[in-house]
């Protein structure tokens, strides 16, 4: 099992993180798959986001724009298309389940 986005964001190291990336891309690679879905890069906002585990920012914007970049060449140097999730706006908690972009 790999560790989340903020578990590895937490090591502050650039180079574990393409190492996280290049082995996220071989195994996607080695079981046929095109595209990774993330890394994520959300600025986590809102505590209570249920999904502030997959961000590789965590509270730091510097830290995602650090760590983000050598994670998608890793990864996109197995062949696989990295697909950078959640730029912005990912994490209203309050009425969501109320809100449309419709």
């Amino acid at each position: 099992a790999f560790p989340s986005g903020l578990t590895l964001a937490a090591t502050f190291d650039v180079d574990m993180a393409t190492a996280w990336g290049s082995s996220m891309g071989k195994e996607f690679f080695d079981k046929g798959a095109n595209v990774i879905l993330g890394p994520g890069m959300n600025v986590a906002r809102v505590p209570v986001n249920g999904r502030n585990f997959e961000y590789m920012s965590g509270e730091d914007p510097y830290l995602g724009a650090t760590l983000v970049g050598p994670v998608i060449e890793a990864i996109q140097s197995n062949k696989i298309l990295a697909n950078a999730k959640h730029f912005v706006n990912n994490n209203q908690e309050t009425n969501r389940m109320d809100q449309s972009a419709n």
